[in-house]
């Protein structure tokens, strides 16, 4: 794989460069003929390498080396020309000598690298790239292709490194991205291989394979591996969280709320485990129960969080209003938008109504609206930040109510307290 795109690039900038530096680039003194020569030599090698006619472009580069032999522009440009056509052995010549007259020429090391790259001269490919990466470190192009170079060497433990920092600094290109997902899946994949050959029958294997079946949406597949997984290692706290996730996907409350129990014993001051079983009590309208429980996660987590929503709902299923009113406002201030913050507004337009505040009732379910109007322009798209769906709580609530068609993702704690 090679794209036009840094070669591109690096010609067009080289014709105006070229007529500030040729002065310099001759032995003795240039005649005007000479300099308009390697100026429209310089522009007609361009041109032609845009068309896509590299040999071509080659041949005008080459007579800018002979009337400038100290001009790198003139030896860059050509084994940039060379590379398109791989001619490999050529363009590393031109491209070492570009790089002996000037050592910072623009691009040269990177360009250098991926010649050897495509000769399989790894280690030399490696070398140069991090040359131009060590000079230019916010190159994502550079880092894409030092990446690249170790996935081809065997190595995509080396390669994960500089495929994730040009991801970051080119967070839409698609080359960038689809080295960076090999890289990581052939990391994973063999962390993975080496856990199977070291106990293929690890309750870490159950945890993968459930892990997988939950992607996938295969809830009752992902019960039964957490299940196997909980039976070897009984005493895993997270295994019962993530298990109660799949019985609250699954719609089985009253089997997750026994999950969610064992988490909590094992952890008890764990705040996450108590915004778990807090939110699902609430969801089977057992506000007596879980408002205890999300009172304690609130405090741990201090910020605004979705443990307010449901702290909000249940003090309002208590009667508790002018309080819910409090924590579901909190609950709304916790992002722009997003589910969350959407469900927040909805309940409290019931809450203020409830305390007579009937302008803040318009507004908050004004805010509803607009926020539900933005949602359903997205197509309907299944929002990323909610972790746990609990389709089945409105359901047991004698019929799909709006208040709750599914669960928020769990809040996300700052740290988690001591155990």
């Amino acid at each position: 794989m090679f794209s036009d795109g840094p070669i591109l690039i690096r010609i067009r900038c080289a014709a105006a460069i070229a007529a500030l530096q040729f002065l310099s680039g001759f032995t003795g003194v240039p005649t005007i003929a000479q300099e308009s020569r390697v100026e429209t030599n310089m522009r007609l090698g361009a041109e032609a390498m845009r068309r896509g006619k590299a040999d071509e472009a080659e041949k005008y580069f080459r007579e800018v080396t002979e009337l400038a032999p100290q001009l790198a522009d003139g030896y860059l440009d050509m084994g940039l020309a060379q590379l398109k056509q791989g001619k490999l052995a050529e363009a590393v010549a031109s491209l070492q000598v570009a790089l002996q007259r000037n050592p910072k020429a623009s691009g040269a090391q990177m360009f250098l690298g991926i010649a050897y790259y495509q000769m399989n001269h790894f280690e030399q490919a490696r070398d140069a790239l991090q040359q131009e990466i060590a000079v230019n470190p916010e190159n994502p192009e550079a880092l894409m292709w030092l990446g690249i170079t170790e996935l081809a060497a065997g190595n995509p433990g080396e390669a994960v490194v500089p495929l994730d920092k040009a991801a970051e600094l080119s967070p839409k290109d698609i080359n960038i991205l689809d080295y960076r997902g090999r890289a990581h899946l052939l990391v994973s994949k063999d962390s993975y291989a080496r856990m199977y050959a070291l106990d293929p029958n690890s309750w870490r294997m159950h945890r993968l394979s459930a892990q997988i079946y939950s992607e996938s949406n295969q809830h009752k597949e992902a019960i039964r591996e957490y299940e196997a997984a909980i039976k070897l290692a009984p005493k895993q706290a997270d295994l019962y969280e993530e298990l109660g996730d799949q019985y609250r996907k699954d719609g089985s409350l009253d089997l997750s709320v026994a999950a969610y129990k064992n988490e909590l014993q094992l952890t008890p001051r764990n705040a996450i485990a108590l915004y778990d079983l807090g939110s699902v009590l609430v969801d089977q309208g057992k506000a007596q129960d879980g408002v205890p429980l999300l009172k304690e996660a609130v405090k741990v987590f201090g910020k605004p969080s979705v443990a307010d929503y449901y702290l909000g709902r249940g003090l309002a299923d208590l009667g508790l209003y002018s309080e819910a009113a409090d924590h579901l406002e909190r609950a709304a201030a916790s992002a722009p938008d997003g589910e969350v913050v959407r469900r927040a507004y909805y309940k409290l337009s019931q809450v203020y109504h409830k305390l007579q505040r009937p302008a803040d009732a318009r507004n908050a379910l004004a805010r509803y609206q607009k926020l539900q109007e933005q949602k359903d322009k997205q197509g309907g798209q299944q929002l990323e930040d909610w972790k746990k769906m609990n389709a089945g709580a409105a359901a047991a609530a004698a019929g799909l109510s709006q208040d709750n068609p599914s669960a928020p993702r769990k809040p996300s704690a700052p740290e988690k307290p001591e155990k």
